[in-house]
């Protein structure tokens, strides 16, 4: 039987990896937030999934990416960017921002405490201040602020994140923003109609041309916020743009894109809970990429695959693993223990590599190797 220990060991650390490229269940009466979470979008220049956005946002927000509320029950990223993009009075009570500087908590007249996490409600009196003192804070290099200076920036620079999530999707307090864009589409040929009229000095709906002039307005705001380009184009190399922004060549168009308007019924049926609904239409935006985008649909779902297995992250443990089982093997069963940490770290090393490989094909680049490149 100890002869056979090593390939245990070994079985027993591969199949606690296996695990985690099963893919997450998700039941019929839930929302679908996995395959919401593979849709593509474009963010700092890369196309990736809702996923990455979510994780990599509550990261720089929380300094985790899971939040953890005061009554023990844990969100995922996804979890909380969805409830982000689409039900804001929630999200904004959340503590999610993390403020422990003294001086900082005494610009709102709160005494320093165990606590350190804050929600977006607790701040909104106070945004103009912070606003205020960032600028000032940004006027100098980050080697010459205070520890004051450089908390309240970066509280700052994850407030004016948040409130940019909030406002990617759809405009943050739209109760219906299906029937929103249904007014929009039904107003735009009455509205140039009545522009050319005026154009030419004759009598127009001036009422037509006022309505639509609001609209384009809210829309124009709603481009300048968005943190998240999520209208792809229809042509494989074409550009993407925001929801705004697509809503806003919609009046040249025509007509709006169909992603926008998904995403408007996927957030209508968030809000009302309704689950059938919210994953009927994620699941039309995922077969609209599949068929109309196949390499941003494929790439997007290998790094929501990769964000789940965490290779590097596994990696590590076996390590760990690997040179507990080298100790061990100093204080008895030597040959065995040895073999088994050998196999170990083989194991570890072809995961570090697949995750090496994974983020060079994820980035088209290869790896930073140092500080510089």
């Amino acid at each position: 039987m100890k002869r056979f220990l090593p390939w245990i060991i070994l079985a027993i650390a591969a199949g606690s990896i296996a695990a985690s490229w099963m893919p997450p269940k998700t039941s019929k009466d839930d929302f679908d937030l996995s395959r919401f979470g593979e849709i593509p979008v474009l963010v700092g220049g890369r196309v990736k999934p809702l996923d990455t956005v979510g994780r990599n946002s509550l990261l720089i927000i929380h300094g985790k990416q899971e939040l953890r509320l005061e009554s023990g029950k844990r969100l995922s990223a996804m979890q909380w960017l969805t409830d982000v993009l689409f039900n804001a009075p929630v999200a904004d009570q959340y503590p999610v921002f993390v403020v422990q500087n003294a001086d900082v908590l005494g610009l709102f007249g709160w005494q320093q405490s165990d606590r350190k996490y804050f929600s977006f409600a607790e701040f909104t009196p106070f945004l103009k201040q912070i606003d205020e003192q960032a600028a000032q804070s940004n006027k100098l290099e980050a080697v010459q602020r205070s520890a004051y200076q450089s908390a309240i920036v970066n509280l700052h620079n994850g407030l004016s994140l948040y409130q940019r999530l909030k406002n990617s999707i759809q405009p943050e307090g739209s109760e219906s923003f299906t029937a929103e864009l249904q007014r929009f589409a039904s107003s735009v040929p009455g509205a140039a109609t009545a522009a050319r009229l005026r154009a030419m000095g004759e009598n127009f709906d001036k009422a037509k041309l006022d309505d639509v002039a609001q609209m384009i307005q809210r829309y124009e705001r709603l481009s300048q916020m968005a943190y998240v380009l999520a209208v792809p184009p229809f042509e494989p190399n074409g550009e993407w743009h925001s929801v705004g922004n697509s809503l806003l060549r919609a009046v040249a168009i025509g007509e709006i894109h169909p992603i926008v308007a998904e995403y408007a019924v996927v957030g209508d049926a968030y809000r009302a809970n309704d689950r059938t609904l919210f994953n009927q239409h994620v699941q039309l935006v995922t077969d609209w990429f599949a068929k109309e985008q196949p390499n941003t649909a494929k790439r997007a779902s290998f790094e929501f695959l990769f964000n789940r297995l965490q290779p590097f992250s596994q990696s590590m443990t076996l390590y760990v693993l690997a040179f507990l089982l080298a100790c061990a093997s100093w204080l008895g069963w030597s040959s065995l223990l040895r073999r088994s940490a050998f196999y170990v770290l083989l194991l570890a090393l072809a995961i570090h590599t697949f995750g090496l490989v994974s983020r060079m094909y994820l980035q088209e680049r290869p790896p930073v190797t140092n500080l510089y490149s």
